[in-house]
């Protein structure tokens, strides 16, 4: 029989054998492993749609009262109050969409009926006017009553709305903006 004593040899040779049976059983855990994959994205040019025509209220005669002016995506204009329009200028915005068949499906992000944007006026920056209620004829239905897109690789769409007019209208041109977003799921 063997009689170990705690004594600093002793202690040095358990450490050291720890240590080494620390090491060959981690040995195999530590073995690299590799896999692959590929990364793969697709960048679209700026072309994918183009604005074709601006949204033109035309020539307008407030009138006693104000009212609204609307032009819809087909080309129909309507007013209310006792607005005036004084010329046939007026024109939804029109855009034309490049599309891949069976790989794009793209979806009309706006703007759309509860979306807003203020107009100005050229010179008065404190005269403006609203347009709301903006529609679109993007989801028309086409063949077979799919989407009318769905055929084609090109596809022009239109986007109306609704002008506010105040009676006392600042006479003059007035400017705006608005973004149309498409969404290529």
């Amino acid at each position: 029989m063997i009689a170990l004593t705690a004594s600093s040899g002793v202690r040095t040779l358990l450490r050291s054998l720890c240590a080494a049976a620390l090491l060959a059983s981690s040995a195999g855990a530590l073995q690299a492993q590799t896999a692959t994959t590929q990364s793969t994205v697709q960048i679209q040019g700026d072309t994918r749609i183009t604005k074709l025509g601006d949204l033109n209220f035309g020539q307008i005669i407030p009138g006693a009262s104000g009212g609204t002016i609307t032009v819809a995506p087909n080309g129909n204009v309507s007013t209310s109050g006792t607005l005036v329009a004084a010329d046939t200028a007026q024109t939804a915005a029109s855009f034309e969409l490049e599309r891949e068949i069976l790989q794009d499906f793209p979806t009309y992000e706006g703007p759309d009926g509860t979306d807003t944007i203020e107009i100005t006026h050229t010179s008065i920056p404190t005269a403006r006017m609203t347009v709301r209620d903006f529609t679109t004829d993007f989801n028309r239905p086409g063949f077979f009553g799919l989407p009318a897109y769905f055929f084609r690789t090109t596809f022009d769409f239109r986007v109306g709305g609704t002008l506010d007019v105040a009676s006392d209208q600042e006479p003059g041109l007035y400017v705006g903006t608005f973004t149309v977003t498409i969404d290529y799921n």
